[in-house]
């Protein structure tokens, strides 16, 4: 009985022995290999302040594998002369020359050789409008003490996230608490104003962090007339 645990244990020690390595060991770059995908770009998105952009794939096999470009479902055709090839490689550049709204959309990459094809996950190429508030003419607002009123922010569409602050026009914050706050919309509610409520700069300011941009809503006038002076 001894015997035969004993023998099970040194099987066991072979196996793992075996397996440490075969797993130490690379695969001689003589044996064919279907391609595989090891490296890709997710999103990538054009802000305005960059040389160029680049949309990475990678892969490996033997053959070495040859690669090929989809674009919104569709071939993409990598010999444009306005984008920049990597060598022996799926990786492309696109230089930032003012026509980068032509390459949005999503692409795919596929690696091929006489054995298969890999494909890349789907990768978005974003080109975002710059965003910014309407121009317009904000009517000064003139309320009695205690009522309730709401000082719209309406931001533009952006790439998000979009973070929204309330402040005057020398950039110091609005103080919100219980009776003064921020809706989920970015309106900024007074649940009722009080005299020092008054002011002629209520600025509502739209923060898009992955485009580093802020832009600021004309200022709104508020003027609270006191009951006391009634």
């Amino acid at each position: 009985m001894e015997m035969l645990l004993g023998g099970r244990g040194l099987i066991v020690s072979l196996i793992c022995l075996l397996l440490k390595f075969s797993t130490a060991m690379d695969i001689p770059l003589s044996v064919q290999q279907v391609p595989t995908i090891i490296k890709q770009s997710k999103v990538q998105v054009a802000f305005p302040f960059d040389e160029y952009f680049q949309i990475e794939c990678e892969a490996k096999g033997n053959p070495e594998p040859i690669f090929m470009w989809t674009k919104d479902d569709k071939p993409f055709d990598l010999s444009d002369s306005r984008i920049i090839v990597s060598n022996n490689s799926g990786t492309f550049k696109i230089p930032n020359e003012g026509h980068v709204s032509h390459f949005q959309g999503k692409y795919r990459c596929f690696a091929s050789n006489k054995l298969g094809v890999a494909m890349s996950e789907e990768i978005e190429f974003i080109v975002p409008n710059v965003p910014k508030f309407p121009k317009e003419k904000i009517d000064p607002l003139e309320v009695e003490e205690g009522d309730p009123i709401v000082l719209p922010c309406n931001p533009p569409k952006g790439l998000p996230p979009l973070h929204i602050y309330w402040m005057n026009i020398e950039l110091e914050h609005i103080e919100q608490d219980e009776r003064v706050y921020m809706s989920q919309k970015g309106d900024l509610y007074f649940a009722n104003v009080e005299e020092k409520d008054s002011r002629n700069d209520y600025c509502c300011f739209a923060a898009f962090p992955r485009l580093r941009t802020i832009v600021q809503k004309m200022p709104m006038k508020l003027t609270v007339n006191s009951c006391k002076s009634k």
